[in-house]
């Protein structure tokens, strides 16, 4: 069920993007510790190239904005 406020979709939606970068990363950490630690290492590679620092950049920016313009 979508939420009524498309601010606050916008918002959850962001944050759904942070979570699931840090469980990829989580994941990543454990495979690393078995025996094909080489599929974390590729993990963690191929996540870093779709910037999960610029994902919560994103969202920090955009509750700024709400707090800042109300909405």
């Amino acid at each position: 069920m979508p939420l009524e406020n498309p601010w606050d979709e916008a918002e959850a939606g962001w944050q759904d993007l942070v979570n699931a970068a840090q469980r990829i990363q989580a994941a990543a950490n454990r495979i690393k510790e078995t025996a094909r630690s080489f599929d974390g290492y590729e993990i963690e590679r191929t996540l870093r190239r779709h910037r999960p620092e610029i994902m919560k950049q994103h969202l920090e920016g955009l509750r700024q904005h709400r707090k800042d313009n109300g909405v």
